[in-house]
């Protein structure tokens, strides 16, 4: 049986985690701001977890920025993903494995507005590696969701995510960090120094080499958001292609 009211299981695990973790309190209040913060450890600093659009805590994540504090954000991503079909008793139907594999390329579309606070110093993202199970019930007709997104109806209901376990854990906290996401190729110094000029068809290319097709199609949006956030820059522009390259420290 599942409590099908239970529709943020997934970040409710993570954040009892994390507040055990670091000995910290969660649901605290922001000073004298209408924000709640999910934890607050035993210094005064703060974990938010994003289960999804990064950019959604845009304002918050300054605003605890500014007063001094510390902000790590923990955002899961479904590296092995189960689908639990319920029926409407809370009967499971089925389980199977998807065959869905998520990476920290599909989450770039929801880190376009909060991008330039993750090279602040006191602030790091913690992507989790996790295996996830969703949780679904199935329903006679088509039916829509919630948030009424569905484009197409299904014949299914999300009723949440479950934990199964957390695989492995990458940080980000410096320009280096980042700098990893970048193919080797692209990355490397030559013996004078210099680093690699490429076009957006280049990064493409080098991904799919390092990680397949389903990641080079986020290549435009990874150096959209590396410019903004001053690891890359325009060098040059030929015809309509513009040429990047690493940003170093003047």
């Amino acid at each position: 049986m599942i409590n099908t009211y239970n529709e943020s299981k997934l970040h409710e695990t993570l954040k009892k985690i994390y507040a055990l973790e670091s000995n910290g309190m969660m649901e605290v209040k922001l000073d004298d701001t209408p924000w709640i913060c999910d934890i607050l450890d035993e210094n005064g600093n703060v974990i938010e977890i994003q289960t999804s659009n990064l950019s959604a805590l845009t304002e918050k994540a300054e605003y605890i920025l500014e007063t001094g504090r510390k902000l790590k954000i923990v955002h899961p991503i479904s590296e092995t993903k189960w689908i639990e079909l319920y029926d409407s008793t809370g009967e499971v139907l089925h389980r199977k494995r998807s065959p869905k594999k998520a990476g920290i390329f599909d989450s770039l579309r929801g880190m376009t507005q909060i991008c330039p606070l993750f090279l602040h110093e006191n602030c790091e993202l913690e992507i989790l590696y996790c295996e996830i199970t969703e949780m679904r019930r199935k329903t006679d007709s088509p039916s829509q969701n919630q948030s009424k997104t569905r484009r197409h109806l299904k014949e299914w209901v999300p009723l949440g995510k479950r934990l199964e376990k957390i695989t492995r854990k990458e940080r980000f906290c410096t320009k280096e960090d980042w700098e990893k996401l970048l193919p080797e190729n692209l990355r490397k110094t030559d013996e004078e120094g210099t680093c690699p000029k490429f076009r957006a068809c280049d990064l493409a290319k080098e991904i799919t080499k390092e990680k397949g097709a389903k990641s080079a199609r986020w290549a435009p949006l990874l150096i959209w958001i590396f410019v903004k956030m001053q690891i890359l820059e325009i060098t040059e522009i030929k015809g309509r292609s513009k040429i990047y390259e690493l940003k170093t420290e003047s």
